[in-house]
């Protein structure tokens, strides 16, 4: 009853005074909220889940940069951007200036990621960077925001000691744009004067990576491929114009589409030949005297003759296998102009993903695209060629990266491996050696999710990871108190 004795005033101070205490409780349970969290994830996870919630689709890269140097200023590295403007950012985080010009180890990531699709598909929303059953989840976590946070976390251990000690080498994180479209605004740039601008020794960049329960290989044992080159990346465009228009109904024999479809049939029917390159024997001699036994020596003997049509039936068999020793053309896009659907398209076209073996050109694709359909209406344009692979043959700095991942994954076998998909280190490898590592074991699940719906990460593999780095460098650092 006192309640309605109360004038309005009153009441006014005592609601705004239970909305100040709800709104204070609140805010405390949900700092307390965030503290649980922090307290149930390490750093670098955190840090992965926030770099993942800033969208990076190539050519809108700047805010990721953004966010990336104002984190490595904050921990004491030194910045340089090799190129800024709109859409396009690559820049150096080092451990020293790189005008001192020390002998300099490399760590190369791209910023940018590929669209993320319908995204309904999605498990977690894949902007979100959400953290749950041992996972981050989201656009980049393995390609290649993942491998990013690892490499800084890894290199951020020794700014300290940076300070303090003339170090033999100086580390570099190198950042850029452009990865997922031939990198012609990012590593084609900053590659032009890289060895006088970095004087670097190695890059690592990413590429191979670990896997188990192989059926070829023994079953108790971890296998990882460092990547000592790639294929080329090639994208065409296949025209056909012929001058069939009109109704559908009265298509007649020959029309734009059937004449594409019929030459696209052509290519796809045909299968790519087998070519051992020097890089797929190293790869599979390194397998094979790793397994031992009759399959052992089988492998490290698949160039004879004796072995060939076992080989072919493998390929035809595996696309994994097919990838490692074969060019590869794949049609990802047909397209036509905006007719209705009872028009009769006077020209149409498709779009082809190729990749090329190392000593493979450009041209000489072309020209077997060309006698296989062989077609007169048929025209080919080039969209994106990117770099000519090389070859970094295992030495001293392959040694080390090896026996970093053999220490962190014990059981583990590591072979140089030709990587079938196409990254930035091509554009490197005319100045040093250059290496991919993911530092972690991926599974099928994981390699399927890549450029695909909810791509994830285990957050075992990122603190692993680390681990591999931080022993790299305290292999190179500090070579008599490797600490792990």
């Amino acid at each position: 009853m006192m309640f309605y004795l109360l004038n309005n005033k009153t009441l006014k101070i005592i609601g705004f005074t239970i909305l100040l205490f709800l709104h204070c409780f609140l805010s405390i349970f949900s700092l307390q909220a965030q503290r649980t969290k922090s307290s149930q994830h390490s750093p670098a996870v955190l840090f992965l889940s926030e770099y993942i919630s800033i969208p990076s689709e190539t050519g809108n890269e700047n805010a990721a940069a953004t966010f990336l140097m104002e984190n490595f200023k904050a921990k004491g590295f030194h910045i340089q951007i090799i190129t800024d403007s709109i859409g396009c950012v690559n820049f150096a985080a080092s451990l020293y200036p790189l005008e001192n010009n020390k002998p300099n180890i490399v760590f190369l990531n791209h910023m940018d990621v590929v669209p993320v699709g319908d995204t309904s598909l999605w498990i977690y929303p894949p902007y979100s960077g959400t953290i749950t059953k041992g996972k981050v989840w989201g656009r980049g976590t393995l390609d290649n925001k993942g491998i990013a946070v690892m490499q800084i976390f890894a290199v951020e251990k020794f700014i300290d000691l940076a300070k303090k000690t003339d170090l033999p080498y100086n580390v570099t994180i190198l950042c850029v744009s452009g990865e997922e479209t031939g990198g012609k605004n990012g590593s084609a740039i900053v590659s032009k004067n890289f060895k006088e601008n970095f004087n670097p020794v190695v890059v690592i960049g990413e590429g191979g990576a670990g896997m188990k329960n192989i059926n070829f290989l023994s079953r108790h044992k971890s296998f990882f491929g460092i990547s000592i080159t790639e294929k080329t990346l090639l994208w065409l465009k296949l025209n056909y114009k012929i001058q069939t228009v009109g109704h559908a109904s009265i298509a007649g024999q020959e029309y734009a589409y059937k004449g594409l479809i019929n030459g696209l049939q052509k290519l796809t029917n045909k299968n790519q030949p087998i070519m051992m390159t020097e890089e797929a024997k190293l790869m599979l001699t390194s397998i094979g005297k790793e397994m031992g036994g009759i399959k052992g020596y089988v492998f490290k003997n698949l160039e004879k003759k004796i072995y060939r049509s076992s080989l072919k039936r493998h390929v035809n068999r595996n696309p994994v296998i097919e990838s490692l020793l074969c060019n590869t053309i794949t049609i990802t896009r047909i397209n036509s102009e905006n007719y209705t659907p009872n028009q009769i398209n006077m020209e149409v076209s498709a779009t082809l993903d190729c990749r090329l073996l190392p000593s493979v050109k450009p041209e000489d694709i072309i020209q077997e695209i060309h006698n296989c359909i062989n077609d007169s209406l048929l025209k080919i344009t080039i969209l994106n060629s990117g770099c000519l692979s090389q070859t970094s043959y295992p030495e001293f700095y392959f040694e080390k990266l090896a026996a970093s991942i053999k220490k962190v994954f014990t059981n583990a076998e590591v072979y140089p491996m030709l990587l079938p998909a196409s990254t930035d280190n091509s554009y490197y490898r005319d100045a040093c050696p250059v290496y991919g590592i993911n530092p972690m074991i991926i599974s099928n699940h994981q390699l399927q999710s890549i450029h695909n719906y909810n791509e994830h990460i285990d957050i075992e593999d990122i603190e692993k990871g680390i681990l591999v780095f931080e022993e790299f460098l305290n292999l190179l650092l500090l070579p008599q108190s490797s600490n792990l």
